[in-house]
């Protein structure tokens, strides 16, 4: 087919344009103008000014947008259709590109949901008079196209597009993918692998990517604070509430959704940076309460150290889904609460057998019960005490219990082992204030987001804190394990097998010690 513009073919019913009638659309016409280079009347002129914080435009049409639109502003069937466009319409690709180096348009969305949503769009648009004909193959996740493009719908993770040429990236609620580096789906991550993938791409390639406002952190923020409202800026940004691109919207629901929640949803419909979530804890005081090679600590030979146990439980099910995890602490002498071992199984898992599993190195610590939360303390509590463990429910949630870890982390009371999936989960926590002053912390709502290990460490951390304030007379551990010990391992003998230790030991089973 014929190169066309993008302003064209949203215009044209045969192609993109069925999706796109109607006087609630029109600004997103006005936006398609900006990325064809085509004109604009005076009202038009106005509206980009006011959006983009600008009084000129680019010199060329601009090919790295940001659009910053509020929820149900149409941002995302606007980023399939532009999707489309690259690949089907924007060129004859096959003439373009190197023998044998594909033109790849890549379509990525924060979770797996949200590209079945995106892969909807895409197939739905296709379906036009004059775009049916282009499909050569479709797949699960893949439209090949007649231009010799291929359009790819995939969730963010960098080492999907690092070492790809494309022609395009286009990503989809970037603001709630991770901002912590915690992962490959980091939008720091995937956005520096786009860059180079987009190096051999004519004319550099696009990059747009869109989202609601989120909270003052990550890349949508940071390039909302470089070039929003800059005169001199190659690269532009968008910034637009809900009904400013969705005219259809009724106010009235859009009223009644700021008075239920206002800070949350100002952000979600007016697109305001939400001031009242922050960071839980900076990274470098992580690391300034990690000993540097810990991997774990065998149990003391002195049976006056006690320590505290604390489980997060799952059901193992769903692969992706939450881990089974555990967390042993005590507290020193010198007043410090030392994160002795950390267990983690990932989904899949058979949770009685993952139970056994951790019976065991509760044993070899002689612990006779675990605290957990309320939510799996029923088929947990059974399962723990089949192996004489008796589970009880924390008093305090998790929010809390983050709360009061904070001061033993900033203090440096806290040592914790060396791992990298335990401090990005912390890094990733996120506070919020409420109303009445009010706090809270919690996982951030990106999709994959999980705070397992550092849930179980929090509880058996505080624990310990609180039992040395009542019993002081706790005495250091001894001895460390790293990973330099470990190698070579059994892994299945890795939950009780370590340095200097068996729990095959005499005495070290034993559930009669007094205060235990």
């Amino acid at each position: 087919m014929k190169p066309i513009s993008f302003a064209e073919a949203l215009r044209d019913v045969r192609l993109l344009g069925a999706s796109f009638r109607g006087a609630s659309w029109r600004p997103w016409h006005v936006l398609a103008k900006i990325i064809s280079g085509q004109p604009l009347n005076d009202s038009e002129m106005a509206f980009v000014f006011e959006c983009t914080g600008r009084r000129v435009l680019p010199q060329n049409p601009p090919r790295r947008l940001y659009l910053l639109v509020g929820r149900r502003g149409g941002k995302s069937r606007f980023l399939s259709a532009l999707a489309v466009w690259v690949a089907a319409l924007a060129a004859n690709w096959r003439n373009l590109m190197a023998p044998g180096e594909p033109a790849v348009v890549m379509l990525v969305a924060c979770d797996k949901k949200q590209a079945a949503v995106l892969r909807r769009y895409a197939d739905g648009l296709l379906q036009a008079p004059l775009l049916a004909p282009e499909v050569v193959r479709r797949t699960a996740e893949r439209i090949e196209l007649r231009s010799g493009a291929v359009l790819e719908i995939t969730t963010n993770d960098h080492r999907l597009i690092r070492g790809r040429s494309a022609i395009a990236v286009l990503g989809d609620e970037v603001s709630f993918w991770r901002a912590d580096g915690e992962s490959s789906s980091s939008d720091e991550e995937v956005i520096a692998a786009a860059a180079p993938s987009l190096m051999t791409a004519p004319g550099g390639g696009y990059l747009v990517l869109s989202s609601t406002t989120y909270r003052k952190r990550g890349l949508m923020f940071d390039r909302y604070k470089e070039y929003y409202g800059k005169d001199d800026a190659d690269e532009l940004v968008w910034l637009a509430p809900s009904a400013k691109m969705n005219a259809s919207l009724p106010a009235a629901d859009i009223e009644r959704e700021l008075a239920a929640d206002p800070v949350k949803n100002a952000a979600e419909y007016m697109s305001v940076w939400r001031d009242d979530i922050s960071g839980f804890i900076p990274a470098d005081a992580l690391e300034a309460a990690t000993d540097t090679g810990v991997i774990q600590r065998p149990p003391s030979s002195d049976y006056s150290t006690r320590y505290v146990a604390f489980a997060d439980a799952a059901g193992g099910a769903r692969a992706g889904g939450d881990s089974f995890t555990l967390a042993i602490c005590r507290g020193g002498k010198d007043g410090m609460v030392y994160l002795d071992r950390l267990l983690e199984r990932e989904p899949p898992f058979h949770p009685a057998t993952t139970v056994e599993e951790f019976v065991e190195v509760l044993r070899a610590y002689r612990i006779t019960h675990v605290t957990g939360d309320h939510f799996s303390g029923g088929w947990a509590a059974s399962e723990f005490l089949r192996h004489n463990i008796q589970y009880w429910a924390s008093p305090r949630n998790k929010s809390e219990l983050y709360l009061r870890v904070l001061p033993l982390l900033l203090s440096g009371r806290l040592r914790l082992l060396d791992n990298e999936k335990l401090r990005r989960q912390f890094i990733s926590l996120e506070r919020t204030l409420h109303a009445g002053g009010r706090e809270t912390v919690e996982e951030p709502l990106r999709s994959g987001s999980h705070d397992d290990l550092c849930n179980v460490v929090s509880g058996a951390a505080v624990l310990t804190s609180e039992a040395l304030v009542r019993q002081p007379q706790c005495l250091d551990g001894w001895g460390v394990v790293t990973a330099a010990d470990l190698k070579g391992l059994n892994p299945a003998a890795s939950w009780t097998a370590s340095r200097g230790y068996s729990d095959t030991r005499p005495g070290w089973q034993r559930f009669d010690h007094p205060g235990w």
